[in-house]
């Protein structure tokens, strides 16, 4: 067995509800789990497995109950406090206890929490220890210091999860297993997940940041408020113009820009009234998770970085239709394709 032991920080308030996630924020290790697996997925599996399926792959790092009979898992996740700090947490707030009002970046990533209370990590952030055991050949144990890299690096717990928040680094003092270029390199698929960054001072100002970034490319507001000597001061103005113009009932033969960077959307006019933006014909009949996740990033030196991660393993479908009102509308990437462009955004070293 290859054992694996990191120290972890959370560093941005955390929504890691899980039953009961209006009364309790934990840290679980079948969460860990889940987001292994799906940073996994994204990249591929491992380049030294190339030829096996990925879901035999999968099947057999993480286990499989499908079929006659069960595959145990070969990969063994378990998490403890460290001294000093907690991984439950029962203090429960709005958006506006957050400082997250109506009117300010971090309210408009935390807006499902304008009418409801969570259960979070939010001032004393936790510190744990992160146990991997690897019950697989021991050639394979650099590709599970990968995998934990990766999920480290670019990783994050709970809700809101996308949108900057329960992000993780390495403590202080605690090494990568290995560099994050090294790790996406072990990777089938390295490519399929592009990471840029920019600046931010500490986790607050990278929270404000990215969701700056994210609303100037989401979000047209009045013509007015944003337009300058006829030109507009949002990136995304035209995209969600022609969104927003759709959901009036206009350019009804249009292609749809939003729904490519996550679904469901819900406009409501100032006029009244509403249209749905779904996944299918079923008004909530699912969501389309955003491959655009934000996501704040400390680094072993102590510098922070506004991390945007674009996920090309689960990007919109080519010809997969929109529903609006129940009605199908086609999908273009061109909005999705634009915010990868963005000059702003630089690679990372």
């Amino acid at each position: 067995m290859t054992s694996l032991k990191t120290t972890l920080d959370m560093i941005t308030p955390g929504l890691c509800g899980g039953a009961s996630p209006n009364e309790l924020a934990e840290i679980r290790a079948p969460s860990i789990r889940g987001q292994l697996r799906w940073c996994f997925r994204a990249l591929g599996g491992f380049k030294s497995q190339t030829g096996t399926p990925l879901r035999e792959q999968e099947a057999d790092i993480f286990g499989a109950c499908a079929g006659d009979s069960g595959q145990a898992s070969k990969l063994q996740v378990r998490v403890r406090a460290t001294a000093g700090s907690t991984i439950t947490s029962t203090v429960a707030k709005m958006a506006d206890d957050l400082g997250a009002g109506m009117n300010t970046e971090k309210g408009y990533i935390l807006f499902p929490l304008r009418q409801q209370k969570r259960a979070l990590f939010e001032k004393n952030l936790p510190s744990f220890e992160l146990h991997l055991n690897w019950r697989g050949p021991v050639a394979m144990a650099e590709d599970i210091k990968a995998l934990a890299t990766v999920f480290v690096h670019l990783g994050s717990l709970g809700f809101r999860s996308r949108r900057a928040m329960g992000a993780l680094a390495f403590a202080a003092g605690q090494q990568s297993p290995m560099s994050l270029k090294d790790a996406l390199a072990r990777f089938a698929k390295p490519d399929a997940i592009t990471v840029r960054q920019l600046p931010a001072k500490d986790a607050d100002d990278a929270i404000r940041t990215l969701a700056a970034w994210l609303k100037s490319w989401r979000m047209h507001g009045r013509t007015e408020d944003h337009q300058r000597n006829g030109k507009p001061t949002n990136a995304g103005f035209k995209y969600a113009k022609n969104d927003h113009d759709m959901g009036c009932g206009q350019n009804p033969q249009g292609k749809a820009f939003r729904a490519a960077i996550g679904l469901p959307i819900i406009q409501r006019y100032s006029r009244g009234g509403t249209s749905n933006w779904e996944e299918s014909q079923k008004l909530g009949g699912g969501r389309f998770a955003s491959p655009v996740i934000l996501r704040p990033h400390r680094d072993a030196q102590g510098g922070w970085h506004a991390l945007v991660l674009f996920i090309e393993a689960h990007k919109w479908p080519e010809g997969k239709t929109v529903y609006l009102n129940g009605q199908p509308k086609q999908v273009s990437l061109d909005l999705y394709n634009a915010m990868k462009a963005d000059t702003k955004l630089q690679a990372i070293p």
